[in-house]
């Protein structure tokens, strides 16, 4: 059962659904930017034939950490940030537990479509560990709809949500086409972020969005375009994506360009081997108007590292064990500070100074499961060196997993 689809490798689009009836009582390390040390989430999921529901609500000790409007720390690891314990802002107490609910959805299965309302994460891309567009590891969305249809070799996808944000009404939809053909797939995507009182101006699945922004003359909505390839070769794999935000070569002088990239190649088999290359210009992912970036309560809905950033990363396992190896060298542009506020000119140095380099190498197992009737133990550690701006230090990290559950 998937309590965080941020745990698991997917690659394409990922609607997270269950794969069968079940309740569960889960307790588990969490330690990230969300909650505390330990976490308890009891978790109901429904599924018939063309039908479903799932619910859970988590409860855990400590504060919730979330960033708000503060910068986003590309740094942060989920499983190694150490908890910040200063007072709520809001209830100024010091909550022996807290509540969070991540996951409370049903879908409807029509075959020819199906639709999904609630909240969830979503995941879009073929990238494990830097995807450009929805990657999973952002604040979950409430999805009005999330529909997914198609024939043959041809699917599309459209979404409306709510973005849990400081600022009301804001909004956020998508349009996805997808052909595959011989061993190649290719994807087209378009994307809007939006904050205003006409919170049904996108609703619309079958208008592109284009339209509607530029025929009614509105520049406050922030528009993305998303292109995606993919070729696989039996288990082997090549892949590459395109995040675009006002690219320069579509207005000429006078515009920072807004772009990112990532191409990777992958090998599945017995052994599991995942390469990857990114680069993300600054602003891409903000707006003018600061509202309108691509975020949830101020962490990316795009990978950890949100923008301003040339990276690496390798993976490799083999059974149970994993060795891993990153390199990162990232600007000091913020997430949320858009190139009309910066005061720079439109070619400036990439990354922007004062530039921070990580390099992290590490190895670690996935951990086995020790079933006893329907308990469920499962552990997974990671040892390994950071090297940040020259300073060595160890990291370790170790998790761990019980759950009880019966089939419905």
């Amino acid at each position: 059962m998937i309590l965080d689809p941020r745990n698991i490798f997917c690659f394409g689009v990922c609607l997270f659904l269950p794969e069968r009836s079940e309740f569960s009582l889960n307790l588990y390390s969490r330690n990230n930017p969300y909650a505390g040390f330990v976490e308890f989430t009891p978790q109901l999921s429904i599924k018939g034939n063309s039908f479903g529901v799932l619910v859970s609500i988590s409860a855990f000790n400590g504060r919730s950490r979330l960033l708000g409007d503060r910068d986003w720390n590309p740094y942060r690891e989920y499983s190694l940030e150490v908890v910040d314990w200063k007072e709520e802002p809001i209830i100024s107490k010091y909550p022996i537990f807290e509540a969070l609910q991540y996951r409370a959805f049903g879908w409807l299965n029509g075959g020819f479509i199906k639709v999904k309302v609630g909240r969830d994460y979503l995941k879009i891309g073929k990238p494990l560990r830097y995807p450009l567009f929805f990657s999973g590891w952002g604040y979950p969305l409430d999805w009005f709809y999330l529909a997914e249809g198609g024939f043959e070799g041809l699917r599309g996808y459209s979404g409306f949500a709510r973005v849990p944000s400081n600022y009301e009404n804001k909004r956020l939809a998508f349009q996805r086409l997808e052909w595959g053909f011989w061993n190649i797939k290719l994807g087209i995507s378009e994307m809007v972020v939006y904050t205003r009182e006409d919170t049904w101006k996108y609703a619309n699945p079958f208008v592109l969005y284009y339209v509607v922004q530029r025929r009614e003359s509105d520049n406050d909505d922030n528009l993305f375009l998303h292109l995606d390839l993919s070729l696989n070769f039996k288990n082997f794999e090549i892949f590459g994506e395109f995040m675009g935000d006002d690219p320069s070569v579509f207005h000429g002088e006078g515009q920072a360009p807004l772009m990112g990239f990532t191409g990777g190649i992958r090998w599945e088999g017995e052994n599991f081997f995942n390469l990857e290359a990114s680069l993300v210009l600054p602003f891409t992912y903000a707006h003018f108007t600061r509202k309108n970036n691509f975020d949830a309560l101020g962490l990316p809905l795009s990978n950890f590292l949100g923008q301003d950033y040339i990276s690496i990363y390798a993976y490799y396992s083999k059974g149970s064990l994993f060795s891993d190896i990153e390199y990162i060298l990232h600007g000091n542009t913020p997430f949320g500070l858009a190139f009309e506020n910066s005061g720079l000119p439109p070619v400036a140095e990439f990354p922007r100074k004062p530039r921070e380099g990580w390099l992290r190498v590490g190895f670690g197992s996935e951990g086995k499961e020790l079933r006893f009737r329907s308990v469920n133990l499962k552990t997974a550690f990671r040892l390994g060196v950071d090297l940040i701006n020259g300073n060595v230090s160890p990291s370790w990290s170790f998790l761990w997993f019980l759950s009880w559950g019966r089939k419905i």
